[in-house]
């Protein structure tokens, strides 16, 4: 099959989640050598079934993208969004939910198991990119997890072992089985939950790549392709164009910077964007205005506060609390003891224990006291260069064109390396719950019991938060040091 007729193929909350929610509560030189351009992530909200198809659907989170002229676009077909017309309310107490959530709880247990095969990887990653010293930090794990998927289906021999062993992955078919479900059971669109996902290959118009690679990356990560000009105006401006539609609009600040060299053969772009409720709101008029002892010195704040039974976890480093996401996961929030250092807890794998424990519904280790919450508004946001974490991640190969294999690409080129990687991420919380976006760019170039006590929770110097969906996937997690 020609490049032109791949391109012609391409074209043509029920009983169950009330009761946990409410146990929840009471619990990334050559003239001669080719190169990778850049990899890049952020954060946003994004159902599609383990092996998606573009036969049916609509353009999911791409609805009234305009690509400029001079750049071919082909679109897979995102699921149709449920009860599209109905406002959050009516589609609560409407028998659609009923249904749709039945559905989804199928699609999310049968992803459940994939996060304890990816514990190690959410350790690895969260001890790379959350530690600093006075500036907040945040990350998309199960962004960055999707790119480097699609970073190992275009690489082979040594380089692709190191991408499934830093995903801990046996081999490429548990790997893309794995992503199948991460993406059935993350993938929402519906009035009460966005959690958007996006896929993109950017290919330079001039070269030969692999059909049968690019029908994988079409097939199972539901990769929308463009073909152009690299580094002309019309290809940034799609770029850029594409990735803030797949991220809300939410991360402009740093895709206006998004562009392709012109040297460059391919690139893998990855979104995702979230936006979900509490499912018990804060009051508006309970918010005041309080101090944060932040990093940089004290701030004032506007502090959301709550009093209700909530689930506790205690450790000898923190104390983690969760609150529940309407037809979603939960945001835990992870507050240092006293003389813990917030990097310390990046590194703490009873961190990730504590979101295993309420994803189970395990109550070792859970109290259940009346907690006088206090909860500061924010909205942060980051984008880091991924280089060095990729080396100390073992992704040595991809980075050296002596020892990178991206035959699965295209075998008319050599030399092909990562040469520039970064992400880039954004969350922020008010009294109507969590938005959050990401994105990430790769380019190859050449060249509930009784209160048993009674707490305070207050949220008032720095901590550590992770975003979980359904499925217990682990959306976002950072750490707010500061708060403008």
């Amino acid at each position: 099959m020609k490049n032109e007729e791949l391109f012609e193929l391409l074209g043509d909350a029920d009983e169950n989640s009330v009761r946990d929610a409410k146990q929840a509560r009471a619990r990334r030189n050559r003239s001669a050598w080719v190169k990778w351009a850049a990899l890049a992530a952020c954060l946003a909200l994004a159902a599609a079934a383990v092996l998606p198809h573009l036969g049916s659907g609509s353009a999911g989170p791409m609805q009234g993208l305009k690509i400029p002229s001079g750049v071919k676009w082909i679109s897979p077909v995102y699921a149709e969004p449920v009860a599209g017309k109905m406002s959050a309310q009516e589609f609560v107490e409407s028998d659609a939910h009923w249904q749709w959530w039945q559905e989804y709880r199928q699609k999310a247990e049968a992803s459940e198991p994939c996060q304890e095969e990816m514990g190690p990887y959410y350790a690895a990653m969260m001890e790379q990119l959350l530690p600093a010293e006075d500036e907040n930090t945040v990350c998309s794990p199960l962004n960055l997890y999707l790119a480097f998927a699609m970073l190992a289906e275009v690489s082979d021999g040594g380089t692709r072992q190191q991408i499934l062993d830093l995903l801990h992955a046996a081999d490429i078919e548990t790997l893309r089985r794995r992503v199948g479900q991460l993406w059935d059971s993350n993938y929402v669109d519906t009035p009460m939950l966005k959690s958007l996902l996006a896929n993109s290959v950017w290919l330079r118009d001039t070269d030969l790549y692999n059909e049968e690679t690019l029908q994988t990356l079409a097939d199972r990560y539901f990769a929308s392709s463009f073909r152009g000009e690299p580094g002309s105006e019309s290809m940034d401006k799609a770029l850029q164009a594409w990735t803030n539609a797949g991220t809300g609009g939410l991360l402009s600040d740093y895709t206006k910077d998004l562009k392709l060299s012109s040297d460059t053969v391919m690139a893998l772009v990855s979104t995702l964007y979230y936006k979900a409720t509490w499912t018990e709101e804060f009051y508006p008029g309970m918010t005041t205005q309080e101090i944060f002892h932040g990093t940089k010195g004290d701030m004032p704040v506007d502090m959301m506060h709550k009093t209700d039974t909530l689930g506790v976890y205690r450790t000898g480093a923190f104390t983690a609390l969760g609150l529940s996401l309407n037809d979603s996961g939960a945001m835990y929030f992870f507050l240092p003891r006293e003389g813990v250092d917030v990097n310390d807890l990046a590194a703490d794998l009873n961190v990730l224990k504590t979101l295993a424990a309420n994803r189970n519904r395990i109550d070792e280790g859970w109290s259940f006291p009346l907690v006088h919450l206090s909860v500061p508004k924010f909205s942060i946001s980051q984008k880091t260069d991924l280089l060095d974490a990729m080396a100390e991640l073992g992704l040595t190969d991809a980075l050296d064109p002596q020892f990178s294999d991206f035959t699965p690409l295209t075998e008319q080129l050599e030399g092909l390396y990562v040469s520039s990687a970064e992400h880039a991420a954004l969350v922020e919380i008010d009294e109507n719950g969590v938005t959050g976006a990401a994105y990430t760019e790769m380019a190859i170039a050449e060249g509930a019991a009784e209160p048993e006590d009674e707490i305070d929770f207050i949220l008032d110097r720095p901590f550590l938060f992770a975003v979980t969906g359904g499925d217990g996937s682990i959306l976002f997690a950072g750490a707010v040091r500061n708060i403008e």
